[in-house]
């Protein structure tokens, strides 16, 4: 088994590079570390900064926005060992000789064994053979920490055993710094090393341990399954995990912000903190369906297929819950609006506490335009809140979208409503271009959400492009309507001027103007649907009690399912003398 001295440690990530590259703000992404990998050298006098350090620069940042830096060695790069300098400084880890101050520590399962040197800077090094009595406190947080993340993982999850059966996975305590907690090293960057190598910070506070122990067994567990699988998967994976295991969102909370406010970017992003915030998908996909195994079952498709995690996840999801990908990212959209004060206690466990998503308002003075918005990525979207004034008829929204795959949804909520919002699609052409009616007078508000539906690999993005208007007489122009009584019934009579994607009416009747309002008719009555003639209707109320008076109201129905009611009438029906 290979071992790690000091020194080695230090030269892991020994590459400064020549050019930093500009973070992306508060969040680089891993193409941006990679991009200027060829232009790095190694730098000795580096050292002093430890692996943390050295990352740090590379990314361009003083603090990593998150605690682990896995995701870095999982990007994709080329076999040519010799064309990249991060590959490189890894591979000495299997060349240089043992620190003599180091001592180890076997956890008490036999899984994995703790390194740790007197160079670490803990106050003292565990006895090889003082067993789980030996050594700092840390160590031995670690060390139960460690027997603990891999029996929730494999015993109650099923996951694979992180590293090789039979032969203890090596976790080393270094001083990491500049924001990390831990990484785990693949084995393919060691010449002649079988299983994957866990490096955690030395200064690990005692409420952290579990977590970041938990995160980083986590990525040696999925390595079992895929040993180069998509960075952004395995780091949502592994946060999603630790989250289910700690039920601590606070270390998460950086990418979870990051997640729920960029508006517009990809579920596959590569940011390193919205990786981390991505653990939402997987969160979602076990709640979504009520099994906590999805998540596995999507990285066994991928492992016995060979196919990619968005393709697997298609592939599961349509057995396990009858939907595909696409339809369960439609759903996601609209989840990630329910946070902070908006949620409904219908979607995230912890909508609560999570970061709100944004929502900026627009109108409600009509007309109105959005846009051009910024380009929404694959498997990205961006939301509207559209408040309503109460003004009758319609808003109608005009959509133009250019590029990838675009689809717009609406999630309508009413005044007199205290059920879930109704979504509804807008339809859009081939050539990304769609229009809606959308009833306003009985509407609180509605939320525009616009998507990028395409989850092909290197497709790109969509520009929207949103107008609003007001129609007046949609989606039906109401000429009378009347309650009167005819024997022991009361007669409704109605006409409309024009209607517009009308198909159907419904009635409801009240004993009160205030309601609570019934509806009386079983199937709703069909409507003339579009025409600018006067169209008439009659329904009979035949259950109306003998000189009582009620209270009528009658409300259309587009193609959407979207609905606008009436006025109040009401009749007395004839006393039974």
């Amino acid at each position: 088994m290979a071992r790690l001295s000091h020194a080695v440690l230090g030269t892991i990530l020994v590459l400064i590079p020549a050019a930093v590259p500009a973070a992306e703000g508060a969040d680089p992404s891993l193409a941006s570390i990679a991009a200027g990998e060829a232009d790095r050298r190694f730098a000795p006098e580096a050292l002093a900064e430890g692996p943390g350090g050295v990352l740090a620069a590379m990314a361009g940042l003083d603090r990593f926005p998150v605690a682990c830096a896995t995701p870095i060695l999982l990007a994709p790069r080329t076999d040519d060992a010799s064309s990249d300098p991060l590959r490189k400084a890894l591979a000495n880890i299997a060349g240089l000789r043992d620190d003599p101050s180091e001592r180890s520590l076997l956890t008490r399962d036999g899984r994995f064994i703790v390194h740790v040197s007197a160079r670490a800077g803990l106050d003292a090094a565990p006895d090889a053979g003082a067993g789980r009595n030996g050594g700092p406190d840390i160590v031995q947080r670690v060390a139960e920490s460690l027997v603990a993340s891999r029996s929730y993982l494999v015993a109650t999850l099923g996951y694979p055993e992180p590293g090789v059966q039979g032969e203890p996975l090596a976790v080393h305590l270094v001083r990491l710094g500049h924001g990390l907690e831990g990484l785990t090293i693949p084995a393919r960057f060691v010449e002649g090393q079988a299983q994957p190598l866990i490096l955690l910070d030395a200064g690990l506070a005692a409420d952290r341990t579990l977590g970041a122990v938990m995160h980083q067994v986590a990525h040696a567990s999925l390595l079992s399954f895929a040993a180069r699988s998509a960075p952004w998967w395995a780091e949502s994976t592994s946060s999603y995990l630790t989250l289910a295991a700690t039920g601590d969102l606070e270390e998460a909370r950086p990418g979870l912000r990051a997640r729920l406010q960029s508006q517009g970017r990809g579920l596959t992003a590569d940011g390193l903190a919205l990786m981390q915030g991505t653990l939402l998908w997987p969160l979602f996909l076990t709640e979504r369906t009520g099994d906590i195994g999805v998540v596995r079952q999507i990285w066994e498709e991928m492992a016995a297929q060979g196919i990619d995690p968005l393709a697997a996840a298609d592939r599961v999801l349509r057995r396990a819950a009858g939907v595909g990908l696409l339809d369960m990212f439609r759903e996601q959209a609209a989840w990630n609006l329910f946070t902070a004060g908006r949620d409904d206690g219908r979607h995230y466990s912890f909508a609560r506490v999570l970061p709100e998503a944004p929502l900026p308002a627009v109108g409600p003075d009509l007309p109105f335009r959005i846009g051009p918005i910024e380009p929404v990525e694959p498997l990205g979207s961006v939301s509207f809140r559209i408040p309503s004034d109460g003004r009758e008829g319609s808003i109608v929204l005009e959509v133009n979208a250019d590029g990838g795959r675009p689809a717009a949804d609406l999630l309508v909520s009413y005044r007199d409503s205290g059920g879930q919002p109704l979504l509804v699609p807008v339809p859009l052409d081939s050539r990304g271009t769609g229009s809606v009616s959308l009833p306003w007078g009985d509407a609180r508000e509605a939320w525009l959400i616009l998507r990028n539906a395409s989850a092909e690999a290197g497709a790109g993005p969509v520009r929207f492009e949103v107008r609003a208007a007001h129609d007046p007489l949609a989606p039906y122009d109401l000429a009378s309507f009347t309650a009167q009584a005819v024997g022991p019934s009361i007669l409704l009579e109605w006409t409309t001027a024009s209607e517009s994607g009308l198909v159907a009416w419904n009635v409801y009747r009240s004993e009160k103007p205030t309601g609570p309002f019934a509806r009386l008719n079983v199937v709703a009555v069909p409507a003339y649907g579009d025409g600018t003639t006067d169209t008439g209707y009659i329904f009979v109320d035949d259950r109306a009690a003998a000189g009582r008076r009620y209270y009528y109201r009658i409300e259309g129905i587009t193609r959407l399912g979207l609905v606008q009611r009436s006025h109040l009438v009401s009749g007395r029906s004839r006393s039974g003398r």
